[in-house]
């Protein structure tokens, strides 16, 4: 993924948590921008205490401080999704020509 079109997404607002996949399979939840750093070729994030019957992700609203790091080179970004899962809806194609 761009760099660029990774800081537009997080900086989109108002932000909404989005999940990056990897391409290792992995995925971590991104609760506030300001969690992740994104340089033009390198991605780091801040995370919540590493537990392993939890996913990556960033502190909650409770935490302040991260507990561990992910340094992710852009090339294993794959994926960016609304943790909701929603998706914009495709347009309705209009009768009559309007």
């Amino acid at each position: 993924m761009k760099a660029d079109d990774l800081r537009k997404i997080l900086k989109a607002g108002p932000f909404k948590p989005v999940r990056i996949g990897l391409s290792d399979g992995r995925s971590v939840l991104i609760r506030h921008p300001d969690q992740v750093v994104v340089s033009d070729r390198t991605l780091f994030v801040g995370l919540a205490k590493l537990e392993s019957s939890k996913p990556l992700a960033t502190p909650s609203s409770g935490e302040v401080l991260a507990h561990d790091w992910l340094w992710v080179n852009l090339v294993q970004v794959t994926t960016v999704e609304p943790v909701n899962g929603t998706r914009p809806r495709p347009r309705r194609k209009q009768r009559g020509g309007r």
